[in-house]
């Protein structure tokens, strides 16, 4: 019996990927960069076409990076009068042409942090000729958040551009749960993170939402779940529903996933334990013919 269960589970995934919306990995170049050692996160970058922003996991400096679209080393900049505690992830935001960058200094294994924080800047621009670059404390804005349950490990957030919430994933739950902020215009008091839904997932390491907002990914170390809104459906009613899974080519310990700048399909890195290679990988979206 259980081998037949076994089979048939086999047999179901196969025509869940299959039928997947995006193609198989293409691999894009090898992250040799020494100081991203534990790429966390993973973004496209809207001011620089073809580039993506990454940042290591705890343990490193207030810095985030500039990759080419072959995960060559472009950029480092840094943060200036900010402490990095745990940074699990950065998404992006537009406000009005403005393009700015949300860092998650979201991380929290022990689930004892009382608060945690966004920092929001704008998106640098890279010229080809500066390699290091610092953010002033007066171009830096800081949120600090609590979640209304209690503390919690997280290291997935993406920012709604159509409700213009904040989105943070829980990780460790067996459902884990979706919390919801609005992000003022000035940092003042604590935020308070409102759990709105939950998922059947676990272990969440990264999400990312399209440019147009319609589009939703969300992935553990194993999978890759794919959701694509309803004319009118918030957030929380889009995960009343279950994830598509798509195509995930395994990694050493991949932490970090991001749409591409044009739609056009996904991209993972990885943190590189034990030494072991990190790569950058595309996932092309299917065509109506494929």
């Amino acid at each position: 019996m259980i081998h037949m269960m076994g089979i048939a589970f086999l047999f179901a995934l196969f025509f869940r990927i299959r039928d997947s919306d995006f193609g198989e990995a293409i691999d894009k170049g090898q992250l040799r960069y020494p100081a991203i050692d534990e790429a966390s996160g993973l973004v496209c970058s809207l001011n620089n076409p073809g580039y993506f922003w990454t940042h290591n996991d705890s343990g490193d400096q207030a810095r985030f990076f500039l990759l080419d679209s072959t995960a060559t080393y472009k950029m480092t900049c840094f943060l200036e009068g900010v402490q990095a505690h745990d940074w699990e992830d950065i998404a992006r935001m537009k406000h009005g042409d403005t393009s700015y960058l949300l860092i998650g200094d979201i991380g929290d294994n022990l689930a004892r942090r009382a608060t945690i924080a966004i920092h929001r800047l704008e998106e640098p621009k890279f010229n080809n000729k500066q390699v290091v670059d610092t953010i002033p404390a007066q171009s830096i804005t800081t949120y600090t958040l609590r979640y209304e349950d209690g503390p919690k490990d997280a290291e997935s957030l993406f920012f709604d551009p159509l409700e213009k919430k904040l989105y943070i994933i829980s990780k460790r739950d067996l459902h884990v749960g979706i919390y919801e902020a609005a992000l003022p215009a000035q940092a003042k008091d604590t935020l308070i993170l409102k759990k709105c839904a939950s998922i059947p997932y676990t272990f969440i390491t990264s999400a990312d939402i399209s440019s147009d907002g319609q589009e939703i990914l969300i992935k553990n170390l194993l999978n890759v779940y794919y959701w694509k809104r309803k004319p009118g459906e918030s957030i929380p009613e889009m995960f009343r529903r279950a994830g598509a899974m798509q195509p995930y080519q395994a990694e050493p310990q991949g932490e970090a996933i991001t749409f591409a700048r044009d739609g056009s399909g996904y991209y993972t890195t990885s943190e590189r334990p034990f030494g072991l290679s990190a790569h950058l990988y595309y996932y092309p979206r299917k065509k109506p013919s494929d």
